[in-house]
């Protein structure tokens, strides 16, 4: 394949990319990685391709070899970057996306990647100086915003979170990132209804399982006690209901031994009934 195939089917890669069409982006990627296995950004656009396919652990070792064939390339640094984070490699993939920065010359896409890392993985101090220098580069970019509202709301600062979530949504609607942290906030404040219904508008994407399923399980245990409320169920008492029953258990299988020696010894009987009650007068007292 010569140099202006090579170049077509890289644009043709990348447009797959950009389309989110995945799975023809592996496919081309392959074919790529065949006819020019030892260049960089081949390397890294076909780990970009077995990401978005849901691969992180392929993708993550195909990013290494982008970076081990040209450490200089930004794009497969920060292709690094991402799926360490995906496979939870999380030192490198911070040392990752500061090298991609550098070497971009601080490209705000860069940054804004690095601040919504900050927000989900590290403090939310640092993560508040990367969102803040994010939108210092591009003040329009809802990720950027998203990202300074997560890290807000991770110091219990929820109004100044709610207000830079509202900004990031206003910025970009669709915005995955300001769309997760504005579900987070929404639990946060117990509105249970709204969370559920923009979680069910992100769990289509990749990486958002998680989340989905923590909301909706964080609501259904909610709606839970709030029924037994409702309904002026007293936990505690039947958890001490159920601590009465295991008792009940304990007696019936000592009196059943009982029953079981009393024909070959009386005295035998009876002491296993002695003993049973015995027990379970110690283990009361023990567990109180």
């Amino acid at each position: 394949m010569d140099e202006l195939q090579l170049r077509e089917l890289i644009d043709q890669a990348f447009a797959a990319l950009s389309a989110e069409d995945y799975v023809r982006g592996v496919a081309i990627a392959d074919q790529l990685a065949a006819s020019a296995p030892d260049r960089a950004v081949i390397r890294a656009i076909r780990a970009q391709a077995l990401l978005g396919a849901n691969a992180p652990d392929e993708s993550f070792q195909e990013a290494r070899r982008a970076v081990g064939l040209d450490p200089t390339d930004s794009y497969a640094q920060r292709l690094l970057a991402m799926t360490a984070w995906r496979t939870g490699r999380l030192n490198l993939a911070q040392e990752s996306y500061q090298t991609a920065i550098r070497l971009s010359d601080r490209r705000p896409a860069l940054l804004n990647d690095y601040a919504w890392f900050m927000a989900m993985e590290r403090g939310p101090k640092p993560a508040e100086q990367a969102a803040r220098a994010a939108i210092a580069a591009d003040a329009d970019s809802s990720t950027a915003w998203a990202a300074l509202g997560m890290a807000q709301l991770r110091q219990h600062r929820r109004v100044e979170a709610e207000a830079s979530l509202r900004r990031a949504l206003q910025l970009n609607p669709n915005d995955l990132y300001a769309q997760s942290a504005m579900v987070t906030l929404l639990q946060h404040e117990h509105d249970d209804a709204k969370a559920e219904a923009l979680a069910g508008l992100i769990e289509e994407h990749a990486g958002t399982e998680e989340l989905v399923a923590a909301v909706r399980e964080e609501s259904k245990r909610r709606r839970i006690a709030a029924m037994l409320v409702e309904r002026n169920v007293d936990l505690n008492q039947l958890i001490d209901e159920r601590r009465s029953y295991r008792w009940i258990w304990l007696l019936a299988a000592g009196a059943l031994v009982a029953m079981l020696v009393f024909p070959i010894s009386h005295w035998l009987s009876s002491a296993v009934l002695v003993l049973t009650l015995f027990l379970v007068v110690a283990m009361r007292r023990w567990l109180e």
